[in-house]
């Protein structure tokens, strides 16, 4: 407030400078935006709106939202201690499950030990762990821009299986061998189809579920008036996706496929009506597939009449062996390395598909409980991040990683206790496969890229510099 000079009322701006006298500035706390300001010399004071502080280039903003940040806190320690639980049980139990095919392998070449598919497994798992670090510190902005390039290379890598480098196992071309190195493409393709849609969907309008933005290509064959809005629609990619990974014949995974991209379709807000229509053709569609191929019919016919039996003494089934083994482990189960089902002759696949059924008959019921409390641990971590963070893209992104995760380790859980069809899917971390556990640590590893991504968190792990100086102080007096 400034008052003129000769005696007149007060004046303010304009008029206080046109009097000869400079009005007094405000003073603002340049410590603290939103707290109560100084104005005028009159003594009283206003409160101004929170406003965000700006700070210095390369640093993270000073206003972040608390609660954003402290749900991705959360979310890191969530998936960290959950996937770290998870890798531990599978490595211990890849190694009991192996355990009988080594000790005869040994015991036939003169050696003393033989356990290279449980090595193997040790080795790719501390390979898996340090692309987890490398991948957690990757920005997420390069993730979103790499999501095309990665999506196209997964595909491809895919559709090398029907090359001479491809390798059938049980009837399923979805392998590559390169020497003594086989790769199973699918597992990263599962990454790449979860980043490029998410990407994709991230882009688009949430009320855009026309056909000619959700499935028709702007270089389709047709008049223009029919021809979609962009190159490849995420509808599109994703039936591509789908198409490569049966092109190998592998029914099991294309159902994974199939599972993540319709979870990802809803979490994006993808009407009702298009899951009738989509929902119908797929059933139909492995309807075709399992009526054209033999081993599959027969696994159905198995299914349905073990269903409501008992199981045969005479003729067991792969799902008569988990369901004994299940049923000699009771509450605390037999001990690491006494399971019987596992030895070859009886439970097939024991340290792949089905070493659910190992854990159950070793470890029994609690054994159990511990693998799905897990699960249900890192699927309330991605979730945490899928509600919590301000990014679209990482939002879709690990909402469709827990359906992956989780999704596949239901899957094989009830296959594995009879409750569905057997048909080959591997739980998620625990399971024996180098490609498998490699990126299922991939997704784990992007999951906290993106929970570090989030406004203020990477900033929360960083040490002042004045409390780093002091304990240096410390350590060195």
């Amino acid at each position: 407030m400034a008052r003129d000079v000769r005696g007149g009322p007060p004046r303010f701006g304009a008029k206080a400078q046109k009097a000869g006298r400079r009005p007094r500035p405000a003073r603002r706390d340049a410590a603290s935006h939103g707290r109560m300001t100084r104005a005028g010399s009159s003594g009283g004071e206003v409160e101004r709106a929170p406003v965000r502080a700006v700070d210095a280039p390369g640093r993270e903003p000073a206003a972040v939202d608390r609660d954003v940040r402290d749900a991705m806190h959360q979310a890191i320690a969530l998936i960290l201690v959950s996937a770290t639980v998870l890798l531990i049980i599978g490595i211990v139990m890849v190694y009991s499950a192996t355990a009988p095919s080594a000790i005869r392998y040994a015991h036939a070449n003169g050696l003393p030990t033989a356990f290279n598919t449980a090595n193997g497994q040790l080795m790719y798992a501390a390979i898996g762990v340090v692309l987890t670090a490398a991948a957690a510190f990757v920005p997420l902005r390069l993730y979103e821009r790499m999501a095309d390039a990665v999506f196209v290379c997964g595909i491809l890598l895919q559709l090398a299986v029907l090359s001479p480098l491809g390798s059938a196992v049980a009837g399923n071309t979805n392998w590559i061998s390169l020497g003594p190195i086989r790769v199973q493409p699918s597992e990263f393709l599962k990454l790449a189809t979860i980043l490029w849609l998410a990407a994709r969907l991230g882009g688009m309008r949430r009320d855009d579920w026309r056909i000619s933005s959700f499935l028709l290509p702007t270089w389709w064959p047709w008049p223009a008036h029919l021809r979609g809005r962009y190159t490849m629609p995420v509808g599109t990619g994703a039936i591509a996706a789908l198409a490569a990974v049966l092109a190998g014949f592998d029914m099991g995974t294309a159902m994974v496929f199939a599972l993540i991209c319709a979870g990802i379709f809803w979490l994006a807000g993808m009407p009702g009506r298009y899951f009738m229509w989509i929902g119908g053709l797929g059933v139909f569609g492995a309807a075709v597939l399992v009526a054209v191929n033999p081993s599959r019919l027969t696994r159905i016919k198995e299914y349905l009449d073990t269903l409501l039996s008992q199981p045969d003494a005479l003729n067991p089934t792969q799902a008569d062996f988990a369901l004994w083994a299940f049923g000699s482990g009771g509450l605390s189960g037999g001990g690491l390395g006494t399971g019987i089902e596992k030895w070859p002759g009886n439970l097939a696949e024991a340290q792949n598909d089905f070493i659910f059924a190992v854990i159950g008959e070793e470890l029994g019921m609690f054994g159990c409980l511990v693998v799905v409390a897990m699960f249900i641990v890192l699927g309330w971590g991605l979730v945490r991040i899928c509600l919590a963070h301000p990014s679209r893209f990482a939002s879709l992104a690990c909402g469709g990683i827990a359906v992956w995760m989780c999704g596949q380790a239901i899957a094989n859980m009830l296959v594995v206790t009879g409750v569905l069809p057997v048909f080959g899917v591997p739980l998620p971390l625990v399971s024996q496969g180098g490609s498998a556990v490699v990126a299922c640590l991939l997704a784990v590893g992007f999951a906290v890229a993106c929970a570090m991504d989030a406004p203020g968190v990477r900033a929360s792990f960083r040490v002042p510099r004045r409390l780093a100086y002091r304990a240096r102080a410390v350590v060195k007096g």
